[in-house]
């Protein structure tokens, strides 16, 4: 019965490192779109400025940075709600 806290346990700590990874990398790759430019991508048909992907991976970081730490804290608040039933 041990199993179930340790691995929210683990997950908590993976999503919190995941968020914070997701958050650096593509915040990154986004501003280096955003400064450097490039060639035009094409999305669904339409080319897209890269400067203006650079804008929308910066804010797709934020993003998904919010859902990674989200999940980590419903993680900790099941472990708090486990505790205190215990």
């Amino acid at each position: 019965m041990k199993e179930g806290p340790q691995i929210l346990q683990w997950g908590v700590k993976v999503f919190k490192v995941l968020a914070w990874v997701i958050l650096a990398i593509q915040t990154i790759l986004g501003l280096i779109l955003l400064v450097i430019g490039g060639t035009p991508i094409p999305v669904g048909g339409v080319d897209v400025p890269a400067r203006l992907v650079g804008v929308l991976n910066c804010f797709g970081a934020v993003i998904y940075f919010f859902m990674m730490y989200l999940v980590a804290s419903v993680l900790r608040v099941l472990l708090d709600l486990h505790g205190r039933h215990a």
